[in-house]
C-alpha cells in the first residue's frame, strides 16, 4: 500500500512596490526527472506551532530583508504534488499581502538549499506575469494580483 503524500502547508505573500508590481523569485531546482524553474511569491512550510500569518513575516524577512505589515490572509491554493528537495509532498498556499519601497528588497536565503535554489528576485509588471516564459505560481496569479494589489491599494488610502 502506497503511503499518502505528506501536505506541505506554506505561507506566502504577494509583496508589491509602490506602482503595484509584484515582487516573485526565480527557483531553480534539481529534480530526479532533470532541472525545474519557475518563478513564485515569496515563502515557505508552516513550521510546527507556527501560524500562517507568522511563516509569512518570518520568510519575507528571511528571504528578502523586509519587514512588513501583512493584509490577509488574501488568497488560498492547492499547489497539486511536486518534488520538494527530494521529497514529493502535496502542497496548499495561504496568501498574505504587503508593500514596500522598491528598492528595499534584497534576496538573502537562510539555509543552504534556499541559497542554491533562489537565483533572482525582481518585481514583474502585472500585465507582464500573461506572458511570462517560464512557470509562475499560483498558476491564477495574474487575476489574484489584480484583485490583491487593489485591496492593498485601497488599505493604505483607508490608513
Amino acid at each position: 500500500m502506497t503511503q499518502p503524500l505528506r501536505l506541505r502547508r506554506s505561507a506566502r505573500v504577494f509583496l508589491f512596490d509602490e506602482r503595484g508590481d509584484v515582487m516573485l523569485i526565480r527557483f531553480h531546482a534539481q529534480r530526479t526527472d532533470g532541472p525545474y524553474t519557475c518563478w513564485v511569491t515569496q515563502g515557505g512550510e508552516v513550521e510546527p506551532d507556527e501560524s500562517d500569518r507568522a511563516t509569512a513575516e518570518r520568510e519575507l524577512f528571511e528571504e528578502l530583508g523586509i519587514r512588513s505589515e501583512l493584509v490577509g490572509p488574501v488568497h488560498e491554493a492547492s499547489g497539486g504534488e511536486y518534488e520538494h528537495l527530494g521529497e514529493v509532498v502535496r502542497n496548499f498556499d495561504v496568501f498574505f499581502a504587503a508593500q514596500c519601497e522598491r528598492s528595499e528588497p534584497k534576496l538573502t536565503g537562510v539555509t543552504a538549499d534556499e541559497i542554491a535554489l533562489m537565483q533572482e528576485a525582481r518585481w514583474w509588471p502585472r500585465e507582464a506575469l500573461k506572458s511570462a516564459a517560464e512557470p509562475v505560481f499560483p498558476v491564477d496569479i495574474v487575476e489574484v494580483a489584480e484583485t490583491v494589489w487593489e485591496r492593498v491599494r485601497e488599505g493604505n488610502k483607508a490608513g
